[in-house]
């Protein structure tokens, strides 16, 4: 059975995949991120199931049951990652999203709700096979005089996506295609996420394309899911949402720089795998300096291969003579063909041509260096290369070649 966050787990990393869905490791960590969404989400589940036995909480009794629930819960596991932020700055920022919303959606009588915390699975059809993803819906309503089911998701986090990001948006579509399996004939429907830290909602809706595009999207990545269990290669990718990661302590990308970080200055300086990083970034360092200095040294040749070519026309020679070397001069005919970017008219024109004369595939593609090289051979008819020769850029290249004496 699959989940969007199962998948997302997957695209995001797939080692960390590994360790909570094939080997369940389970770790007592958590996030004060997570732990803040999780008191938020009960305690709005909890105001509206009141309001389904017509029970309507005030805002201090929902503000009350979120603090007990915070008090009850609380953990020293709970990881703080931000510097600076305490566990009471994100418990203040809960009672604001609550009160916020409180405060915009009372007396709550926007439309009915259906199902809360709602288990809802979705069938994914890929040629004859079935996949089952399953998910729960924060809240679903139904909107009676519009005949439209509404699914809301709530967000505690501070940033807001953009309307293209919600609209391609996976796990509320994924819930509506879970709706339209339930009842058929449900026809219209929003996808609604309350971003509560910022008091604001994002809505989305999506058509039948859009959805048979996401059932391919999401087969795809399932499809990549079993390719690695396979092979068995669970990489480890590294990003910034490593610092959030409940597996972070034991990660091979995590593991060493941990352990290291506990060890005094001379401990740290004498392990092998420190010394081994030490190293390589000296010669690192090297190489960047050798590089420097190359590129500095070419470009002096530049400025010497110049005067060379001006004094040797001068003296009307192609070879000047040095005490060990000689520097020969050599005269090349040099053209370029257009590129698609650059003229795509051109370039157009020219690859008509040479399909048209068949020559197309003795070139593959509309390449400076394989059209002068196909040209060279003397195979091609002189009409041909003629008109080629029209749509190119064409002028004579100097160059030395220094050989010993």
């Amino acid at each position: 059975m699959y989940s969007n966050s199962r998948i997302e787990t997957f695209e995001q990393c797939p080692h960390k995949y590994r360790l909570r869905y094939i080997e369940n490791i389970r770790t007592q960590t958590e996030g004060i991120e997570a732990f803040v969404g999780k008191r938020v989400h009960e305690t709005l589940e909890k105001l509206y199931r009141d309001l389904k036995m017509a029970k309507l909480a005030s805002l201090e009794d929902v503000l009350g049951f979120y603090e007990s629930e915070w008090e009850k819960n609380w953990h020293g596991k709970v990881n703080v990652v931000r510097e600076g932020i305490t566990p009471g700055h994100y418990f203040a920022l809960g009672k604001q999203c609550l009160a916020d919303y409180y405060k915009r959606f009372h007396p709550f009588n926007q439309g009915k709700t259906l199902g809360l915390e709602e288990r809802i699975e979705m069938k994914l059809k890929d040629g004859d096979k079935l996949y089952s993803v399953q998910g729960y819906i924060d809240r679903l309503t139904w909107v009676p005089e519009t005949e439209t089911y509404e699914i809301h998701d709530y967000k505690t986090g501070g940033t807001v996506p953009t309307q293209e990001d919600a609209d391609q948006d996976r796990q509320l579509a994924l819930y509506q295609l879970g709706i339209m399996q339930r009842w058929p004939d449900a026809k219209r429907f929003k996808l609604i996420w309350h971003y509560l830290a910022a008091d604001k909602d994002l809505i989305s809706t999506r058509t039948e394309s859009d959805l048979a595009s996401l059932e391919r999207e999401v087969v795809e990545v399932i499809h990549r899911i079993e390719e690695e269990t396979k092979l068995g290669r669970w990489e480890v990718r590294v990003s910034r949402l490593c610092d959030w990661c409940e597996y972070k302590s034991i990660c091979p990308a995590w593991k060493h720089p941990i352990a290291m970080e506990v060890l005094t200055p001379n401990e740290y300086l004498q392990n092998t795998g420190v010394q081994l990083v030490q190293k390589y970034a000296e010669l690192e360092t090297r190489k960047a300096d050798l590089q420097a200095e190359i590129k500095t040294l070419s470009a002096e040749q530049s400025k010497i291969e110049e005067a060379a070519v001006t004094w040797a026309q001068k003296e009307n020679v192609v070879t000047i003579d040095g005490p060990e070397h000689r520097l020969l001069l050599r005269t090349e005919e040099e053209f370029k063909a257009p590129t698609k970017s650059e003229d795509p008219f051109a370039w157009e024109l020219l690859r008509t041509t040479l399909k048209n004369a068949g020559k197309l595939e003795d070139v593959s593609t509309v390449n400076s260096a394989m059209l002068k090289f196909a040209m060279k051979r003397g195979k091609w008819p002189a009409d041909l290369v003629k008109s080629i020769l029209g749509l190119v850029r064409q002028q004579m290249k100097k160059t030395f070649a220094l050989v010993k004496k």
